[in-house]
C-alpha cells in the first residue's frame, strides 16, 4: 500500500515538475510525498520576469534534487530488498 502512495505522490510531483519547466521523470521516484512537498517548494524556471540563465540555472537546480531524491529512493528499497531476502 504505500509503495502505491509513494507512486501516486510521484506522478503528482512529475507533473507538478514539468509545469515549472522540469524533468517529469526525475520526479517520478523522488520518495513520494517528500518529494511532492519539495517540488512544490522549489521556484519555476518558467515564471515571468527571470532571464534565460535564471530560468536554465532553477531547472539544472530542481533536476539535480529530484535525481538525489530518486536515488535516495532507489537505494532504500534496494536495501529493504536485501534485507526481506536475507531472511
Amino acid at each position: 500500500m504505500g509503495t502505491i502512495i509513494g507512486l501516486v505522490f510521484g506522478l503528482f510531483a512529475s507533473m507538478i515538475a514539468a509545469g515549472k519547466g522540469f524533468k517529469a521523470l526525475r520526479w517520478i521516484l523522488a520518495l513520494g510525498v517528500i518529494g511532492f512537498i519539495t517540488v512544490i517548494c522549489l521556484s519555476s524556471a518558467q515564471a515571468d520576469g527571470i532571464g534565460a540563465e535564471e530560468a536554465q540555472r532553477r531547472a539544472a537546480r530542481a533536476n539535480s534534487i529530484g535525481a538525489w531524491l530518486a536515488w535516495i529512493n532507489v537505494a532504500i528499497g534496494v536495501v529493504v530488498a536485501l534485507l526481506i531476502l536475507a531472511n
